[in-house]
């Protein structure tokens, strides 16, 4: 970009265009090469067309000045008999120089088409991001209400109503639940969208923090008799994560695990130390697979298998797509 003072010239750049043009007709007028410098003189009026202010009427003349000054170098330099045939080669290429010279403006002003439109769908996504994390924000709190008081009717009434109310009650919480998992998720991508989520790096046990999400999701693993095991030669590994976000990504693996492994199965748990210093934590279990082509869609928001969960559990296709996020957050890969 060229200014004078804090005003951009573009009548600089096309006098610095004219002058380099000049100087390859002077140079071919000298050296009689007329194949190699027809090239050169696109070059200055491609970097002309790339400039940001630079309007046709610019290109369209710097075309003209070439393809006459070609026609001088040609006709006086080379003493060319055929003055007819000299004037159809400047014309061709004065064609060719105003072709390249529109073909890279038009591109230019596609690019800053794309660029303006880019912004704005960035400030859209950022709109949307907003609104997602007030709307999950203020639901939750009604829901997370919805869900404490389900709870507190069902414990303080079991045995003095019917057995069709304590239904009932517990549906509403555990749709509440449900409907809460959500709400954090949508907050979650909110906040991974808008760069509002920092991780807190601290020197951790892997092998101990992995041991012990496998004992948490045990639990969930037992009503369906599936048996969470752990495998890897691996006693001790301390590195760098955030406990709190790969909690998050650990959970969702083993719970997906879960959700679509047969009961009496198992559910494997490895991890490994790379050749290249990095660790490869396998969650391995015995369910009927996803199929290939389904499977790099998994990673989007929104996005489930065909697969169905074995019990009839419910996905929203939201748990890998953040499970993705958080993992890209530390430098890793999933997949």
């Amino acid at each position: 970009m060229i200014t004078i003072g804090n005003v951009e010239n573009r009548f600089v750049v096309l006098l610095f265009t004219l002058v380099i043009i000049v100087a390859v007709a002077y140079l071919d007028y000298i050296t009689g090469s007329t194949l190699t410098f027809s090239f050169f003189y696109i070059i200055p009026i491609s970097f002309l067309a790339l400039y940001k202010r630079t309007t046709y009427v610019e290109i369209f003349a710097c075309a003209i000045v070439s393809s006459l000054l070609w026609f001088w170098a040609e006709y006086a330099g080379r003493h060319s008999s055929n003055i007819s045939i000299t004037l159809f080669s400047a014309f061709i290429r004065f064609l060719i120089f105003n072709i390249i010279g529109l073909l890279i403006f038009y591109l230019k002003q596609k690019q800053k088409q794309v660029d303006i439109l880019n912004t704005h769908l960035k400030h859209i996504n950022q709109e949307k991001n907003k609104f997602l994390g007030i709307v999950a924000h203020d639901l939750r709190n009604p829901l997370g209400n919805i869900n404490a008081f389900s709870d507190y009717l069902i414990n303080e009434n079991k045995g003095k109503v019917s057995t069709e109310l304590i239904d009932i009650l517990s549906l509403i919480k555990k749709l509440s639940s449900n409907t809460m998992s959500v709400l954090d998720n949508l907050l979650d991508i909110s906040k991974i969208e808008s760069g509002k989520i920092e991780l807190s790096l601290q020197s951790e046990d892997l092998i101990d923090f992995i041991k012990q999400h496998i004992h948490f999701n045990q639990r969930l693993a037992k009503q369906k008799q599936i048996v969470i095991n752990y495998s890897s030669n691996l006693k001790k590994l301390i590195t760098k994560f955030d406990n709190k976000h790969l909690s998050e990504v650990i959970d969702n693996l083993l719970s997906n695990a879960i959700k679509y492994s047969k009961p009496n199965s198992e559910i494997v748990v490895k991890i490994s130390q790379m050749e290249n210093k990095k660790v490869l934590t396998e969650i391995i279990d015995s369910g009927v697979g996803i199929p290939e082509a389904e499977q790099k869609k998994l990673f989007r928001y929104f996005q489930t298998a065909s697969t169905k969960p074995t019990a009839g559990e419910k996905s929203t296709g939201l748990g890998l797509a953040i499970a993705k996020q958080l993992i890209n957050l530390h430098k890793g890969e999933i997949g």
